[in-house]
């Protein structure tokens, strides 16, 4: 087209700007004036971009000169313009008015997209609307299962500004996903900037893995190479908080070093996680132990705070209290009486959850089940090492560390204890293989493993040490011809989920080892059995290899299969651990009173004479025994306000649509293919790969930059089962971009098709409002009356509509019409998208 100066226009990239008008022309470049918007561009002159703006019959119009606001009569030969008011002007004495922003211009032009484009906006709108669900919608994009507790904790704190909230649920019921939950929905609500999540430091890779895994939160790990990093780039007192606004430091980093508190106050935290917080303490008349003190100063901030705590209201009441002060300390001075509280049964503030298995109507139970191999030969041969390694005299501290250390690894295993046996010890080496050569309890796994193997069942066995890992893999592999998984600290995070991931398949390894890291944070819940090659000293470590499995979702019972020695230290471990009940109940709470067993073990260890039996014994059984019997008969529960009750769950998971994923996957996919992506799927599964690439009609999506791929599914179960694929749900850079860029581009927003409606023909108008994640329809037909009985149609899937194929665009009775129902538009309102329709009878 060729342009003239006193042309108007519109930009179809950038609606926002209104109507311009041509003021130059140089060469191949047009410059507009924008009113509106206060913007001077220059343009090229042959872009498709520009839109110009007639003074057809119909069009709203202001006289320049007077401000009086008229239409346009008919268009005169000699290029003039006649008006209703009876006038003639030039048409650079009128500006055309807004029908509705630039939508209308282009409708009225029959500058026209896609239906299907059109089609594809609509149904982003109405999957916006759907993952609202009810208010939970931030909650159901993690790679999680759904339960309807952790939904209600998540909803019922994040209803609070600023969210101070007291995580206390008993174990194994997902305290860390609903610190997540409630972290992702303050993030998506755009109330967080600067995160920092602290845990011991055995759990902060976990808490990196669950929040990218789960959420596709990018978290960085501030470790002592981390910070140093950032000071030898920056300088040694820049604020490592600045740079790295989302972090995961350990909580013995922060204690070890103040000034990372001073640093955080001074970013100012907007969240505060922090894991195992019963481990911040605070006796009576004492400013705070080093964990407190390292915390105290960032929750002081006043913004939002996460505590999760492991420990009872039951177990420790005054620690319990001390976090409440944390989280609220204008309801707890320090002159609060917390056992007068307790005496009065004050209720607790509403900052707190604890939820109980009871609560959710139970777990499936854990069945202990003890194997005594009959190989009298075998066991001698391992009591004789035990003995041998006891038997060593030590005096100092390191030499004392040292043989406790032999001692605990004679007990694992021969190869577990070669590495640490000095060069003159060769006949200890040699009695340390022939023990592993005549193991009962590896004789007994490997002819119970192919009987799994063959059965279809999934089986986790805990090892203490890498080297029983690989004596126990190498045995399995040559003696019973049985492939099995690994998982172990010196694997890549990749490689651990790759291990992980074709354990969980059908067709994968019926048994996976595992050292103790695989009892931080995995989850082997689809597992039959667990097996304790080992027993470690500390109770905490057997309930956290326990808890793999023993966990919310599971449907049968945990069978934990442990050996029972006919002596030695391995003989009082069992039966200490059977007299607490550790293989039939979690420890729920009991951590404090049994934290002395591994202590006392280490003196029986030094002692080869010694053995824990008799008054120790029975102190140890006293005390565990004692403190579970509190926390039963306690009545503090109640103190908790509106705890979540099992008669709840139907109805919370009634506000989650069942069509939610099946509609996310139609919507995404064919947007993708609309966008020229290209998109793979193995037959007969639910898994799609998904590439930007050359061919792609747009060069990036807002957070996906060009070259992007992924591989994923839109099904819940089948991201769940498989951890290596992406969850395509709310959240995901790739959803997220795609509604991002239609949000953003011109790309289905006017268009013309037919519709079958009622019973008559007739032509209409359809606006489409957008309001956050709601839309609405207004739709008017030829007369000009409202009909929110067509209406209905397009808030429904799926529209079912054709493009009109016997009328052109240029049909000026068209123009006219569009012009006419765009007067009944809402002046105050900006349409997301209009389109003009052609009613036919329903056939």
């Amino acid at each position: 087209m060729s342009w003239a100066i006193g042309d108007h226009l519109t930009h179809g990239f950038n609606p926002e700007l209104g109507i311009g008008r041509v003021t130059a022309l140089e060469r191949r470049t047009l410059v507009v004036e924008f009113p509106r918007s206060g913007t001077r561009l220059r343009l090229a002159a042959n872009t498709d971009a520009l839109i110009p703006v007639d003074l057809s019959p119909g069009r709203p119009v202001r006289i320049t000169a007077t401000g009086e606001e008229t239409t346009v009569e008919a268009r005169l030969p000699d290029g003039t313009v006649r008006l209703a008011n009876g006038r003639a002007a030039a048409a650079y004495e009128l500006w055309p008015l807004e029908l509705e922003g630039a939508l209308l211009e282009r409708l009225a032009a029959g500058d026209l997209d896609e239906v299907e484009d059109f089609v594809t906006r609509l149904d982003i709108l109405h999957l916006l609307t759907l993952r609202e669900a009810d208010g939970l919608g931030s909650f159901l994009g993690g790679r999680i299962r759904l339960f309807p507790h952790q939904l209600y904790v998540a909803e019922r704190a994040s209803a609070s500004d600023p969210v101070r909230w007291l995580l206390a649920d008993e174990v194994g019921l997902g305290k860390t996903i609903e610190a997540s939950l409630i972290l992702n929905r303050l993030v998506h609500a755009g109330k967080i900037e600067r995160c920092l999540v602290v845990a011991p430091d055995t759990l902060t890779v976990q808490w990196l893995g669950e929040l990218w895994r789960k959420y596709h939160q990018v978290f960085t790990l501030l470790d002592a190479q981390r910070l140093a990093d950032v000071a030898r780039d920056f300088g040694p007192d820049f604020n490592p908080f600045d740079l790295h606004r989302r972090a995961v430091i350990a909580l013995e980093m922060l204690i070890e070093h103040p000034q990372l508190t001073d640093q955080a106050v001074k970013a100012g935290i907007d969240l505060l996680v922090v894991d195992e917080a019963q481990r911040l303490r605070r006796p009576k008349g004492h400013p705070g132990e080093p964990a407190w003190r390292a915390i105290a100063p960032i929750a002081a901030l006043g913004r939002h705070v996460l505590l999760l705590s492991a420990t009872p209201l039951e177990d420790d009441a005054h620690g319990f209290f001390r976090l409440l002060q944390l989280l609220r300390p204008e309801e707890f001075p320090e002159d609060v009486s917390f056992e007068e509280r307790l005496a009065l049964a004050t209720p607790l503030p509403p900052c707190t959850s604890s939820t109980r298995r009871a609560d959710i109507g139970g777990l499936p139970p854990r069945v202990g089940i003890p194997i005594a191999p009959d190989k009298p030969a075998g066991w001698q041969l391992r009591q004789d090492v035990e003995g041998a390694v006891r038997g060593v005299v030590v005096s100092d501290p390191v030499a004392r560390r040292q043989k406790i250390d032999r001692v605990r690894r004679a007990l694992a295993s021969g190869a577990a204890l070669s590495p640490v046996l000095a060069s003159d010890e060769a006949a200890l080496r040699r009695q340390a293989e022939a023990m592993d050569a005549g193991d009962p309890r590896l004789d007994w796994l490997l002819v119970q493993a192919p009987r799994w193997r063959d059965a279809g069942e999934k089986t986790l066995v805990f090892v203490a040490h890498r080297e029983t890992l690989e004596m126990l893999r190498t045995a399995l592999s040559h003696r019973a011809q049985l492939a099995s998984g690994v998982f172990h600290e010196e694997l890549s995070p990749a490689r651990r989920d790759t291990e992980v991931a074709r354990f969980r398949e059908l067709d994968g390894p019926s048994l996976l080892v595992s050292t103790e890291c695989g009892g931080e944070g995995r989850n082997f819940e689809f597992c039959r059995r667990l097996v304790l090659f080992d027993l470690p000293w500390k109770p905490t470590i057997v309930e956290q290899r326990i808890g793999r499995l023993d966990r919310i979702g599971r449907r049968i019972p945990v069978d934990v299969v442990y050996f029972r020695p006919p002596g030695g230290i391995g003989a009082d471990v069992v039966r200490l651990y059977e007299t607490l009940g550790l293989f039939r109940e979690p420890l729920a709470g009991l951590e404090p009173q049994l934290a002395h067993i591994e202590g006392a073990l280490e003196e029986v260890a030094l002692d080869p004479l010694a053995s824990l039996s008799g008054e120790r014994f029975e102190e140890l059984v006293s005390a565990a025994h004692a403190a579970r019997t509190r926390i039963r008969e306690a009545a503090y529960q109640q103190l908790h306000r509106d705890t979540y009750r099992s008669e709840m769950a139907a109805g919370i998971l009634a506000r989650v649509p069942g069509e939610l994923d099946a509609l996310n996957e139609e919507v995404v996919v064919t947007a993708c293919i609309g966008l020229g992506f290209t998109i793979e799927r193995p037959r007969g599964r639910r898994i799609f790969a998904i590439e930007l690439g050359s061919g792609a009609l747009v060069d990036s999506l807002p957070g996906v930059p060009g070259g992007s791929s992924y591989v994923g599914s839109f099904d819940r179960e089948e991201a769940l089962e498989e951890e290596t694929l992406d969850f395509f749900a709310s959240g995901h850079p790739l959803v997220e971009g795609i509604f991002a860029h239609f949000e953003d581009s011109a790309l289905g927003r006017v268009a013309r098709f037919e519709v079958e409606i009622g019973a008559e023909r007739d032509e209409g108008l359809v606006a489409i409002y957008k309001d956050g994640p709601v839309f609405e329809v207004a739709v008017f037909d030829s007369a000009g009356r409202a009909r929110p009985d067509w209406g209905a149609t397009f808030r429904q899937r799926p529209l079912r509509v054709r493009p009109v194929t016997d009328e052109p665009v240029e049909d000026r009775n068209w123009t006219t019409l569009v012009r006419r129902l765009g007067a009944r538009l809402e002046p105050a309102r900006r349409p997301h998208a209009l389109a003009a329709i052609v009613v036919r009878p329903v056939r």
